[in-house]
């Protein structure tokens, strides 16, 4: 059974370091907002061991939603072993619950373009062209309505 709780941040950034960003410093995965005191971090869980991240924050897309309504999903990331069993959707759908639970009518992120099928699959839908993201890959923009 999949279980999804709130994790504290040195938890996902400790995934998020290994799964994400191996390359870079562990104070480089610091993400802003990390330490909010409405962001959320959340774990996926295959009996005790952790195997999946996520979190989800207030912040403002950057073609200009309404920060108050505008929450987005950073660092969602799964282990390869369980990739496919429905970890990554029980995170997302947790995080999209959050959100919505503190007034979010919209919820984007920032795909690594792998993982765009992924979240189009759960209603998002790509804005605008792919970019690179410097020592990490190419991303698109993605957004979807919520609440």
């Amino acid at each position: 059974m999949i279980a999804v709780r709130r994790i504290d941040v040195r938890a996902a950034r400790q995934l998020r370091h290994q799964l994400l960003r191996p390359h870079q410093e562990p104070w480089e995965i610091v993400f802003d907002g990390d330490d909010e005191a409405d962001t959320v971090h959340l774990g996926a869980f295959e009996d005790d061991a952790l195997v999946g991240i996520a979190s989800v924050m207030r912040e403002s897309p950057p073609w200009g939603e309404d920060a108050e309504r505008a929450w987005r999903l950073r660092g969602m990331a799964t282990l390869p072993e369980v990739r496919g069993q429905g970890y990554g959707g029980a995170l997302l759908e947790r995080s999209l619950a959050h959100a919505v639970d503190q007034g979010a009518e919209l919820a984007w992120c920032t795909a690594r373009v792998p993982a765009a099928g992924f979240y189009r699959r759960f209603g998002f839908e790509s804005v605008g062209d792919v970019f690179d993201v410097p020592s990490i890959g190419p991303h698109v923009l993605m957004r979807r309505r919520v609440g």
